[in-house]
């Protein structure tokens, strides 16, 4: 009768040591990052300059930096001037002797001054526009994917010639040899381009032209290590180049590309 007392007093105490006392104590981390997509270039002096700094608060995200910026010659961070001017002198190509041309006048102008010698026609012999080409540059770091939209504003056109007169082709790059402040912890590839966009006449009402997929940060890194570059080329008759066929003018033209959160 005693031992079976004293077995049931040491049940009676690992019972009360298999439930001890609860205390509860409630953690809670929360992080909140939003899509950040920074556009920079160039200024007068050819130092580096943020312009756009969006925010992805909403549909298109919000710029906090009012000012628009100006881009930049590419290869360079020197602004480009208020007005990209193509030369308008023209080049005899596959002639059968040399013509001999002398630019007299105003320097890249044909006027009345400048003096070829006489040559001779071939069958290949043509007239092309050296110089009808303009390059320019803008510098996008990012965390999350952007599109970008381009839209074209007429100044002067004036002759034959309109914004379809003016061939466009665009492409990014985080890797060029003769500038390399750039790009070393960016994404190669951050987009394409969309299809369908060969000239400033496609942009007359605002479109999207570049698509993006992925951030351009791609490992740790400063916000140029961590910027791709997008290089935009204007050509006088597109690909094929200035043909006699297109006549004679002057067009002049606004481009405003605007990079955004989607």
């Amino acid at each position: 009768m005693k031992l079976k007392k004293a077995l049931l007093a040491g049940a009676a105490l690992v019972a009360a040591l298999g439930t001890p006392a609860q205390a509860s104590i409630l953690d809670n981390p929360h992080f909140r990052v939003l899509g950040l997509v920074i556009v920079w270039s160039g200024d007068a002096s050819g130092d580096p300059i943020v312009s756009d700094f969006v925010i992805g608060t909403g549909s298109g995200g919000d710029d906090l930096i009012a000012a628009d910026g100006r881009a930049v010659v590419t290869g360079q961070l020197q602004q480009t001037p208020t007005s990209l001017a193509g030369a308008s002198t023209f080049d005899v190509t596959s002639p059968g002797s040399a013509p001999n041309f002398q630019d007299n006048g105003t320097a890249g102008v044909l006027d009345a001054a400048d003096t070829f010698d006489a040559f001779t026609l071939t069958p290949s012999t043509d007239v092309s526009a050296p110089g009808a080409e303009l390059k320019s540059s803008f510098f996008v770091a990012s965390n999350t994917p952007f599109n970008i939209l381009a839209d074209a504003d007429v100044n002067t056109a004036t002759g034959d010639f309109t914004l379809a007169s003016v061939g466009f082709a665009m492409s990014h790059t985080n890797d060029d040899p003769a500038q390399t402040n750039f790009g070393d912890d960016a994404n190669a590839s951050v987009g394409a381009n969309e299809a369908g966009f060969d000239d400033l006449g496609d942009f007359e009402t605002e479109a999207t032209i570049f698509t993006g997929t992925v951030r351009t940060a791609d490992t740790p890194g400063t916000i140029m290590d961590q910027s791709v570059r997008f290089d935009v080329t204007y050509t006088l008759g597109g690909a094929a180049g200035y043909d006699l066929s297109m006549g004679a003018g002057e067009i002049d033209a606004d481009v405003t590309y605007t990079v955004f959160v989607p």
